[in-house]
């Protein structure tokens, strides 16, 4: 499916980069919350912002239709694709902040010769932040209930981003621990601000590490759950990923579930209408030489995991995403 006008293609990309500023700055927050006209001008006061600046982002999001300005363009309303907008923000955080540089330099990054080394820049704290948006409303909730239904108590969430998860489990549960491991160091500093602005240092830990490689460490004997959200693709190819599930097993000792949470390769052809996020993470994806696997593959390879599948659970949103529940028996249980 084509636009019917290129103009509005250019103006939507505008868009997209203001709805994440909108959102970092406070402004969609405000407009959600407030039951009247936001005063454009008192909100940049307030924040110690440029009025025009404000303004032109608010300009951005009226021509969407996220808001309605009044006659004089002052004041802001939520318009009729606001609250679209507020669910979906965080995958536009993703795309412009998280990934801004990357499809900024587009053009350098697709030449073999730059493809070497650490050749792609992305923002792992806004992909943290933007990630435990998109999570909070759509996946956590089904998360949550499998941990309390099957009464665990500690856990190691590789790729922990923000920290987010084990922080919210550490509210409901006062006797849970957690430790959080990432490999990005944007990532660890986030998660490591927020277990501390928290109160939980002393019941959650975040360590350096990476999922593809795991290890065993004395702080890992105890922990009876590991999870991973939007990353176990990093695992892949496939010959990898089985030697990295088993490494996992083997780091993680007493552990006797695997929750992995991903979105997977969609196969949808060019000419369909793609859902929000598909075709940025699938491109972004493309351009870090990074291979998405299907489903289907998915579930070949947790055949000879040394799992049990004990639930394969689908999302509408994020779209082409599953939660992967896996069980073991541990010797001698």
């Amino acid at each position: 499916m084509t636009a019917t006008v290129i103009d509005d293609v250019y103006n939507n990309t505008l868009t997209a980069y203001a709805i994440s500023a909108a959102w970092e700055l406070g402004l969609l927050d405000r407009l959600d919350a407030s039951e009247s006209p936001v005063d454009l001008a008192g909100f940049a006061r307030e924040h110690d912002l440029d009025a025009p600046s404000v303004e032109a982002i608010a300009r951005g999001l009226a021509i969407a239709g996220i808001i309605a300005l009044g006659p004089d363009r002052k004041a802001a309303t939520p318009g009729p694709l606001f609250a679209d907008t507020w669910a979906k923000k965080g995958f536009f955080y993703w795309l412009t902040r998280g990934c801004g540089d990357l499809f900024r330099t587009l053009p350098e990054l697709v030449k073999n010769a730059n493809r070497t080394g650490d050749y792609v820049v992305r923002d792992y704290k806004a992909i943290g932040l933007a990630a435990r948006d998109a999570g909070y409303s759509y996946v956590d909730p089904t998360f949550y209930k499998i941990i309390a239904d099957r009464g665990l108590t500690f856990g190691a969430d590789l790729g922990c981003g923000s920290g987010e998860r084990l922080i919210k489990l550490a509210g409901r549960d006062p006797e849970f621990r957690g430790i959080g491991v990432d490999y990005a160091r944007g990532a660890l500093a986030l998660a490591t601000e927020s277990v501390a602005d928290a109160g939980l240092s002393h019941r959650v830990s975040v360590v350096h590490g990476d999922a593809k490689r795991m290890a065993y460490q004395p702080e890992f004997a105890e922990v009876d759950f590991v999870c991973s959200f939007m990353m176990g693709h990093d695992l892949w190819p496939r010959e990898d990923c089985l030697e990295s599930l088993k490494k996992i097993g083997e780091a993680f000792p007493a552990a006797t579930d695997l929750i992995i949470c991903d979105t997977y390769r969609s196969d949808l052809p060019a000419t369909e209408t793609h859902p929000v996020f598909t075709l940025g993470f699938e491109t972004a994806h493309a351009v870090m030489g990074q291979a998405i696997p299907s489903l289907a593959e998915w579930n070949d390879v947790l055949a000879e995991s040394g799992w049990h599948r004990a639930d394969v659970i689908d999302f509408d949103l994020p779209p082409y995403t599953a939660l992967m529940h896996l069980t073991r028996e541990l010797p001698g249980a």
